[in-house]
């Protein structure tokens, strides 16, 4: 009998620990959730992080082409002074940087080519006033029938010759900016002022008292940035989709993407032959403040064309490593947000708004809060 009991015991404990075993298998495998894939989130821990749900919509983007050039400005935009006549500067009124106006004077120069011209001015001048009494006692007697005509033609001729030569002295020095009935009546001027051509600042300035200024040196540098416009350099594959008239955002370096903006005006009809890329000018939109600097490096987009894309907020996306992913709303019950973690592939993207590809539609996404979430 105590066998029989014995074994009896043996069969029930046997039976118990096969039912215990297989229940646990049963249950462990509709219980063990895709941890990853799957992530919980209760309403209040939905509320307090501010989460929220919302769908992708479809949204306008910029079909951009990449470019970069240089601020510079055009050629009556830029004025390269040097010194009318050879001479000694002789007192210097501007500096390196300063902002001058059209017909200031940037400096003095005294010149012996200013003396001998206002001389051979004043002499000229001489010369024509009694060849022009000449000339019209010997049209009078030629008008009358009295004066030989040979006679009156070489008056004519000798008054003709010294009058162009009086009127060219007379632009030269007014060119000087010089008062020549002050010449003509015997004060002549010690020196001349250079004058400034255009408003702009100063760019470079080479200029030292007493220094010999030549005719062919560049003495100033004027550039006037209210002018200034971008030369950029498209490439060859992108120039077709090019017109006049199309935005530009650029930036020099150090400032943040975009940060100025300018319209094409001109596309180059010549592609550079090493670089493959063509020139194209944009006149820069008026910024007072903007402080550009003439020749220096900017990178731009040319907004090209307006195309529609299916697109979601930039921060319902959460990037991990290369890849990029959203959490869809799977399910809701009364405490409980069931989100699935989806890889996507996203287009474009602008400044608050990211393209998704490959989608037609995208609803209950989350697209606030995803950065409180597991990207992994």
């Amino acid at each position: 009998m105590k066998l029989i009991h014995v074994i009896l015991a043996l069969s029930g404990f046997l039976i118990f620990i096969t039912t215990g075993c297989g229940g646990a298998e049963k249950t462990n495998k509709n219980y063990a959730p895709d941890s990853v894939q799957i992530i919980q989130i209760t309403k209040h821990q939905f509320e307090v992080e501010g989460m929220k749900i919302g769908e992708a919509t479809m949204q306008q983007f910029e079909d951009e082409v990449k470019c970069n050039g240089y601020i510079t400005a055009p050629a009556n935009g830029i004025a390269q002074i040097s010194a009318p006549l050879s001479g000694i500067v002789k007192t210097i009124n501007c500096s390196n940087g300063e902002y001058v106006r059209k017909g200031q004077t940037l400096c003095m120069v005294t010149s012996n080519e200013l003396m001998a011209l206002q001389q051979n001015f004043a002499e000229t001048s001489a010369k024509l006033k009694r060849l022009k009494s000449d000339y019209d006692r010997s049209k009078t007697l030629y008008d009358e029938k009295i004066g030989a005509e040979k006679d009156f033609l070489a008056v004519e001729s000798d008054y003709k010759a010294m009058s162009s030569l009086y009127q060219s002295l007379k632009i030269r020095l007014e060119q000087l900016k010089l008062n020549t009935s002050v010449i003509e009546a015997g004060v002549p001027y010690s020196a001349y002022a250079v004058i400034s051509p255009i408003n702009g600042y100063i760019t470079s300035l080479d200029l030292v008292l007493g220094q010999y200024a030549e005719q062919q040196k560049s003495l100033v540098e004027i550039v006037d940035v209210n002018q200034l416009q971008l030369q950029l350099f498209v490439f060859e594959h992108d120039v077709s989709k090019l017109t006049a008239g199309q935005k530009v955002r650029f930036n020099s370096l150090g400032e943040p993407a975009a940060a100025h903006e300018a319209t094409i005006i001109s596309i180059g009809k010549t592609i550079n032959p090493e670089s493959r890329s063509i020139r194209c000018i944009a006149i820069i939109q008026s910024e007072n403040d903007a402080g550009f600097i003439n020749q220096s490096y900017v990178e731009a987009t040319i907004q090209v064309a307006l195309k529609e894309a299916l697109a979601l907020p930039n921060e319902a996306i959460l990037k991990s490593g290369k890849d990029h992913y959203i959490f869809v709303v799977e399910k809701q019950d009364d405490q409980t947000y069931y989100l699935r973690r989806e890889k996507i592939t996203i287009g474009r993207v602008s400044k608050d708004i990211t393209e998704i590809a490959g989608r037609k539609e995208l609803a209950k996404v989350l697209i606030k809060g995803v950065y409180n979430l597991p990207g992994e």
